[in-house]
């Protein structure tokens, strides 16, 4: 059918998805759905040979674990236990206690998810301790991604090796197998921001206002409103002349002396001899002007007094991973109406945009400077769109926080001593945070992260494909003759380690663990001893994500509201990752002996 060779285009369809991959061309999700029909319409697969990844153990089990971390931050257990331990503390003492907290609830709970729970509090410290936020925020990140080492559960990409063991008749890890040679890993970089790293991390000023730092007043004009404007009697809601120009009218200044309406509703009327705050470039305030009666008074410079109240306020929310506005503008998601929140300015990638901002298309990472009202924030952060950074004191239900623990605890005892499916014990977790309520049955769906289970389920089928034609033997092959014959062991773990932590930069986690798994499993078979320090190397390779905010989403999460360039991630990244390499090149040898 085709003039190539099926092992020929196993290699053009992986090639074609590295490009996609690495240059953000398309998500991560529909890239997979892409591999799997192109691999199906080759003929490289059979259509259930290619499917077979979405009904995989792996996509069962980290839906499963997706639910735990909903229930973990609807009880306040999580951000309880952080606020807790972290509070009370200098400098040091706080990343000291942060860096461990989050290496051990990373080790059970999604990384993505004790990031987001972890960063409201590290907020509120670093307000309270005058520490600038950037301080704290990527050792937060790092050690997450270090703490998904202790055990199976830690991170998607040991679930999806294990599956791939599993497909392929191996012995797949036991939940605590390497809990040992994580915690020490862990361990590794705790110290290393308590030594050198703490160095390395960028020192932001403390003292700036959200304003400032988002620079507001170059773009905030006060308009006056003339009696015969068409605007009178008609709600900011009902005007939709604003979204049009994409303009925001942040308050209303009432003629009457009334008190000032902030973020006003659809219940606040607009008056004859009203100033509206607007926020928009100055372009779109004189095509505003020119299609009604306005009168442009000033460009002013605000002060944070004028844009919040007792019950509205200017707070930080980056897009978190899942998010349904990713990929999508605050225009076509009607970002307004679903939270009823203002959007002043965008910071991605650590750029400040003002203008257009309507018609930027979000991404997992970029932060939000938004205005609303306390009733609007409260429900933003119980959804899952965005998360609210600043921290706000709330009751904690300490009755389903102590049954989450408990469901938790019982399904890793469960997973240690008996011989059942780690998924099927997970779902029976599910179902016991179902019967003492700590979950919604109505938000199962809405809290998992489905773009992450559609892409490990495509990219199982890319495994599959190198599998049935034998590809692994080929490339094993050619990582062995990258240098002389004759290497020993030990130099090809090296190789194998270096290589998969490389690739873990450019390309998803996911990705790189269930390529790499195969070429682990033939580089052993080639040498003639036992797969397990390979495989281990692919596990930890896959985890040091740590010289880019796209090689992990923990990383993007954290550099909006840490104020983080590039540059930031591979000068404090870059030392980790040798250091941690070095440590596991030693280490991985002696804890699973050739």
């Amino acid at each position: 059918m085709f003039p190539i060779a099926e092992p020929h285009l196993v290699l053009l369809i992986l090639g074609v998805s590295m490009v996609l991959f690495v240059t953000d061309s398309l998500r991560y999700d529909l890239i997979a759905v892409g591999v799997v029909l192109a691999l199906t319409l080759t003929g490289c697969l059979t259509a259930e040979e290619a499917l077979e990844g979405f009904s995989s153990e792996a996509v069962i089990l980290i839906g499963a674990m997706y639910i735990f971390g909903h229930a973990f931050n609807r009880s306040g257990v999580a951000g309880r236990v952080g606020a807790q331990i972290l509070k009370g503390s200098g400098e040091l003492g706080i990343i000291l206690r942060l860096t461990i907290v989050a290496a051990l609830l990373s080790s059970v709970l999604s990384n993505t998810g004790v990031v987001a729970t972890l960063i409201p509090v590290c907020s509120s410290l670093a307000h309270a301790r005058g520490i600038p936020i950037g301080r704290l925020l990527m050792p937060l990140a790092f050690a997450s991604l270090l703490g998904g080492l202790v055990t199976v559960l830690g991170t998607s990409n040991n679930v999806a090796i294990n599956s791939v063991l599993q497909e392929l008749g191996h012995t797949p890890f036991g939940m605590f197998e390497f809990s040992r040679f994580g915690l020490v890993l862990a361990g590794v970089g705790v110290l290393y921001f308590l030594g050198l790293g703490r160095y390395l991390l960028p020192r932001g000023k403390a003292d700036l206002s959200l304003t400032e730092r988002y620079q507001v007043p170059k773009f905030i004009t006060e308009i006056l409103v003339e009696p015969s404007s068409d605007l009178i009697n008609r709600s900011v809601a009902d005007a939709d002349i604003f979204a049009q120009h994409q303009v925001t009218v942040l308050g209303i200044v009432r003629a009457t002396g009334e008190s000032t309406v902030l973020a006003p509703g659809p219940y606040n009327r607009i008056r004859a001899d009203d100033t509206l705050i607007l926020q928009g470039s100055p372009e779109d305030i004189v095509s505003l002007s020119e299609h009604v009666p306005l009168k442009q008074r000033a460009s002013v410079e605000l002060g944070t007094t004028r844009l919040y109240s007792d019950d509205v306020r200017l707070v930080e929310a980056v897009i978190a991973a899942g998010s349904p506005f990713v990929g999508r503008t605050l225009i076509n998601s009607e970002f307004r109406s679903r939270t009823g929140l203002n959007v002043l300015a965008i910071s991605k990638h650590g750029e400040v945009q003002l203008q257009r901002i309507q018609e930027t298309a979000l991404e997992v990472g970029d932060t939000l400077l938004v205005q609303g009202h306390d009733r609007d924030l409260e429900r933003a952060r119980n959804g899952r769109g965005i998360l609210i950074v600043d921290e706000v004191e709330r009751g904690a239900d300490n009755s389903r926080g102590n049954a989450c623990i408990a469901i938790l605890l019982a399904v890793l005892a469960a997973a240690t001593f008996s011989s059942v499916s780690l998924a099927i014990l997970a779902l029976c977790g599910v179902g016991a945070l179902l019967a003492v309520r700590a979950v919604r049955a109505e938000n199962l769906y809405r809290v998992i992260d489905w773009q992450v289970l559609v892409l490990i389920g495509g990219m199982l089928a890319l495994g599959t494909a190198f599998d049935h034609w034998e590809l692994s033997d080929d490339l094993a092959a050619w990582l062995i003759g990258m240098s002389e014959n004759g290497l020993s062991p030990r130099t090809v773990l090296i190789i194998l380690l270096i290589c998969t932590t490389l690739l873990t930069q450019v390309l998803n986690n996911v990705v790189t663990a269930v390529l790499m798994t195969d070429v682990a499993l033939e580089l052993a078979h080639s040498l003639g001893v036992t797969d397990r320090p390979f495989l281990m190397a692919v596990v930890t390779g896959s985890s040091l994500a740590f010289l880019s905010p796209v090689a992990h989403q923990a990383n993007a999460m954290v550099m909006g509201p840490g104020g983080y360039r590039y540059r930031d991630y591979i000068r404090a990244g870059a030392p980790l990752a040798l250091i941690t390499l070095a440590v596991a090149a030693w280490l991985i040898p002696v804890f699973w002996p050739f």
